[in-house]
């Protein structure tokens, strides 16, 4: 593998077990062993409380509750949360296989056409260098016509004042 595969891998495999850190974190009880196991058992009893109330009453979820992923507070919008993520991973998914297919087709072309490919990508990167320098040339001389002008209102700004100050004495 190549250097930028092998690092893009370690930070997928850094993100993850990040997110599992993270998650124990919030699931692990607060309390050492033998008390853990009376929170266990008040938490237990909490759960099924809510449990009831939720599907009996048709009240609202619990307050208190950690909550590590959204919620919808309808069962459309939770539908359509699906839906969206649906098809944000099919797009994603496609657009990574037209990558590689993308990928396999230029290095079954061979050297040939990657020689040529090269030389054209050294004259469009030559002519992009010279569009950019043309390009910092023309603002740099921007640059200075609104210092210049911003120079001379402020000598004008100052007569002006000059002016007023002698006009009330």
């Amino acid at each position: 593998k190549r250097f930028d595969e092998v690092h893009e891998d370690t930070i997928n495999i850094w993100y993850s077990q990040q997110y599992l850190f993270t998650r124990e974190y919030f699931a692990r009880s607060p309390f050492i062993p033998p008390i853990s196991l009376i929170y266990d058992i008040y938490y237990l009893i909490r759960m099924f409380v809510f449990f009831i109330r939720r599907n009996i009453f048709d009240k609202s979820l619990d307050r208190e509750a950690k909550v590590f992923r959204m919620i919808a507070k309808n069962k459309a919008l939770l539908e359509e949360w699906r839906e969206f993520e649906g098809a944000s991973t099919y797009e994603y998914a496609h657009a990574q296989i037209r990558a590689l297919k993308d990928a396999s087709k230029k290095s079954s072309n061979g050297s040939a056409s990657s020689t040529k490919e090269k030389k054209e990508d050294k004259t469009k990167n030559h002519n992009q260098i010279n569009e950019d320098m043309e390009n910092l040339k023309e603002v740099q001389d921007n640059v200075s016509k609104l210092s210049s002008t911003l120079g001379e209102m402020k000598k004008s700004r100052n007569q002006n004042m000059i002016a007023k100050i002698n006009l009330t004495q």
